[in-house]
């Protein structure tokens, strides 16, 4: 068999995942060659200890001198010019769950493969979510700086059981999330783009078409957005979504920072009509200093960083070396991407 040219370029690669994923079959031969870009080189700062924060940043010399023999590229982001710079390019496998930063290469108008690792941080992201949820309803933003001050404060709880959280994009995160917040009692509805009359999905007690969005937000205690950033979800949410909702509404946004006007949420916040907002996303990021959203006691702001999991690169490399075995044996790949829908 002709020898298939792996090229892994992911910011979490190791020596030991190279190697896994050559054992997958004899002709695979892989080169780990990390391509650099501000999200990579933010991963990287923040994982350095501190006296190793100044030392000089890798480069992408080693990935472009790979690309012209790659075959599959195993990869976060890529460079807008891939196709011209990989001739012989036939798949890309994402190590995350977003495409939505290869949409200016061309790639699915090429006819060339795209698959991602949805589903891969969906617990993790989950557990995050019901964090958000917990610190809001027992006050716990307040009762730490409370401590900080030194102040002995007591707060009247409020419990989530029988509170309504509402999903937009009942995915693998929001199916996740559905699972964990059940057992508190939540009453959990959703609204999804793919939708049939009279589906059922588990835990979720109503499912709405995405044209009835306004509708489902009415009946929201919490709003978690979890929805696939395409054409059809840019500016998903907003004034007039944010408006629907109840007042006090706590919203959460683990997607894309695309998928919701950010000044009509800041709006919404700055109003009081929101009750809060746990941003995991933002448009554009880094989020700037001088954004309000920093400073309002009411928000708690994560940096891109619910996805951030220990057991990630194992997850994700099991995930791979899965759809490389299919690849080889010209099987359908798990999580392909549709290029009409862009997820």
């Amino acid at each position: 068999m002709p020898t298939i040219n792996v090229l892994v370029a992911h910011q979490g690669a190791t020596d030991d995942e190279a190697q896994r994923i050559a054992a997958v079959d004899p002709s695979v031969r892989v080169t780990r060659a990390l391509y650099v870009d501000p999200m990579v080189t933010d991963w990287i700062l923040s994982l350095r200890k501190p006296e190793d924060r100044g030392l000089p940043l890798p480069t992408s010399d080693a990935f472009f001198a790979a690309l012209s023999e790659a075959e599959v590229i195993f990869c976060v982001r890529l460079p807008d010019d891939i196709l011209q710079l990989a001739p012989k390019l036939k798949w890309v496998q994402v190590y995350g769950a977003g495409v939505d930063y290869l949409q200016k290469t061309g790639i699915l108008e090429r006819g060339i493969l795209l698959s991602n690792s949805s589903g891969v941080n969906a617990p993790p992201i989950a557990e995050f979510v019901l964090g958000y949820m917990i610190m809001h309803v027992k006050h716990m933003a307040e009762r730490v700086e409370a401590q900080r001050r030194g102040e002995w404060r007591r707060m009247m709880n409020d419990s989530l059981e029988g509170k309504t959280l509402g999903i937009v994009g009942p995915g693998h995160i929001g199916g996740e999330t559905a699972r964990r917040a059940a057992p508190f009692g939540m009453r959990i509805i959703a609204a999804r783009r793919s939708y049939t009359p009279g589906e059922k999905l588990p835990n979720i007690e109503r499912v709405y078409p995405m044209g009835q969005l306004r509708e489902m937000l009415t009946r929201c205690d919490y709003v978690l957005v979890s929805v696939s950033l395409s054409k059809e979800s840019q500016r998903l949410i907003g004034q007039g979504e944010f408006a629907a909702m109840k007042r006090g509404a706590y919203f959460m946004n683990v997607a894309r920072g695309g998928v919701v006007d950010q000044q009509a949420l800041i709006s919404a916040l700055q109003s009081g009509h929101l009750g809060g907002a746990a941003l995991d996303v933002f448009d554009p990021e880094p989020l700037e200093s001088d954004s309000p959203l920093w400073r309002m006691p009411n928000v708690f702001v994560t940096p891109h960083n619910s996805g951030g999991y220990i057991r990630h690169e194992e997850r994700s490399s099991a995930f791979f070396c899965e759809n490389l075995r299919r690849y080889i044996r010209g099987e359908a790949l798990l999580n392909r991407v549709d290029p009409k829908a862009g997820y």
